[in-house]
């Protein structure tokens, strides 16, 4: 199991890239920070952009993969979206996987001054979404007609090769989100479920999450896959267990998780208050037991 954590782009700088730096230096194989224009538990609070941030830690670390969880269609179009994704490929030496997401409700779902989507509209919307930004990594350039977005000689990169640019990870956890997953997805991310998706904080069990992968193998075998080519992401946020109570209380999560089907499991970067709340000491001890495969 590769493990990683997320980070919030809620520091200055000076802060923020000790973090990034821990996290590259600890081992973690991963790291992750959050694309939104305002988060939910934080919204009054300070909260940078994504793709700046992601930039910088780039340039302060020297070996772990970075990553977005995830852009979504709140406020995010896949042609600009799919420029600034190969940049980041370029400046982080290919340490970039591009994760993406249909969105939620919130703040991000209003911000633009457009009414909040249906279910059913915003599940079209990413389907779309996801085709084309597949499409944007793997063909230099790119002509879109859908009924959400569209893309006029759209290039990206003119060096692209038969394989897609970079890694792309999808999240997903109903039916239309899954298939989207299976279709184009090299990595597939779930954080649970939650009552109201955007407001109310998600938390995931491992029986959760087995039910979970069990749809998304059989989505994959619907659409003629192979489920051993998508690995599974989880972001373990859980408020009521969080993993980082303990070094104990990770080794357990993590096991319970790995056989519930689970590749790559990330949990968040202890902050000073909450969200996310936490003893940087678990975090630094979680790192050297993995790097002595005692988890």
């Amino acid at each position: 199991m590769r493990v990683g954590v997320v980070i919030l782009p809620d520091a200055t700088w000076p802060a923020a890239a000790q973090a990034w730096r821990m996290a590259d230096e600890w081992g973690f194989a991963h790291a992750w920070t959050y694309d939104h224009l305002a988060w939910r538990d934080l919204l009054d609070d300070r909260w940078f952009a994504a793709i700046p941030t992601l930039a910088a830690a780039a340039a302060v670390t020297r070996r772990i993969t970075l990553g977005t969880l995830v852009a979504t269609p709140n406020f995010r179009h896949p042609v600009p979206l799919v420029k600034e994704a190969l940049t980041l490929r370029d400046v982080s030496g290919g340490r970039f996987v591009l994760g993406i997401g249909a969105g939620a409700g919130g703040a991000d779902a209003t911000v633009l001054g457009d009414p909040e989507p249906s279910p059913a509209t915003r599940a079209a919307r990413f389907a779309e979404f996801a085709e084309l930004t597949d499409r944007l990594l793997r063909e230099p350039r790119v002509d879109f007609d859908g009924e959400h977005y569209r893309a006029r000689a759209a290039r990206t990169d003119p060096a692209l090769g038969p394989d897609r640019a970079l890694p792309l990870a999808v999240a997903a956890t109903g039916p239309a989100g899954m298939r989207a997953a299976a279709r184009h997805a090299d990595l597939w991310v779930t954080n649970g479920t939650s009552p109201q998706p955007g407001r109310i904080a998600p938390a995931a069990t491992p029986g959760l999450v087995a039910r979970q992968v069990a749809r998304l193998h059989a989505t994959c075998a619907e659409l003629g896959r192979d489920p051993a080519t998508l690995r599974t992401l989880l972001v373990d946020v859980n408020r009521t267990d969080p993993p980082l109570a303990s070094p104990e209380a990770f080794a357990d999560a993590a096991g319970r998780y790995r056989e519930a089907g689970i590749s790559d499991f990330v949990v968040p970067f202890p902050r000073t208050r909450p969200p996310y709340a936490g003893d940087l000491a678990v975090l630094e001890e979680i790192a050297a037991q993995l790097s002595r495969g005692a988890v």
